[in-house]
């Protein structure tokens, strides 16, 4: 490692280094410890960037202008530091990030990201679908229980008609009964009274 890359720079001067805000490269830098980038630290718990560092970072800003989601970019940019990909070493044939580099994963970030896109529509399609079918089986259910009630309700009022009218058969046969019985005691009655007057008569006739 030559001298410039053993020397390490404050978060002020890379940030003024990269043209962007101090916030923002305390942001990027936290992102990328969460993905497993470990930045060296002094006694007062300061990160201090080398070289290295730097290029990653230069190029984790080219990403981030191409409008790339944040997490996809440091996953993209933690993979290469593990695989020393920002070393001089690496880099001796290859002294910048050349924009093919950068369209390339520019390239790999967006099929990513479409291939999320359509897992969520795919997601959401058979949701969708799924809240169709069950929408559909409640308004099926509910034909079925409304038959089901109107069946039942209809044979109930049939029920109640027919011991209505079973009812009013027995009282009416009741009546034609009790009159019947009336008439025959009125008639026996009348009899009775004509075989009294026929004896008072012969008596008469014999005793007169």
């Amino acid at each position: 490692m030559d001298k410039a890359e053993e020397f390490g720079y404050f978060a002020k001067t890379v940030s003024q280094r990269l043209g962007i805000a101090k916030d923002t490269l305390r942001s990027w830098s936290l992102k990328l410890e969460a993905d497993g980038v470990k930045f060296e630290r002094n006694a007062r718990d300061q990160r201090i960037y080398y070289e290295k560092d730097i290029r990653a970072l230069e190029n984790m800003k080219e990403l981030m202008d191409l409008q790339q989601p944040l997490n996809d970019v440091s996953k993209v940019i933690a993979n290469k530091i593990e695989k020393s990909f920002y070393n001089g070493s690496e880099l001796a044939n290859n002294t910048e990030i050349t924009p093919s580099v950068s369209q390339e994963e520019h390239a790999l970030i967006t099929q990513e990201k479409q291939m999320q896109n359509f897992k969520k529509e795919l997601i959401q399609e058979l949701s969708n679908k799924q809240s169709e079918i069950m929408e559909q089986f409640k308004n099926d259910l509910t034909k079925e229980m409304s038959t089901v009630m109107q069946d039942r309700f209809e044979n109930s009022v049939n029920e109640a008609v027919k011991m209505a009218l079973l009812q009013e058969r027995k009282e009416i046969k009741r009546q034609v009964v009790q009159e019947i019985e009336e008439n025959q005691l009125q008639i026996a009655s009348g009899v009775e009274k004509n075989v009294e007057k026929g004896i008072f008569k012969r008596l008469k006739r014999l005793f007169g």
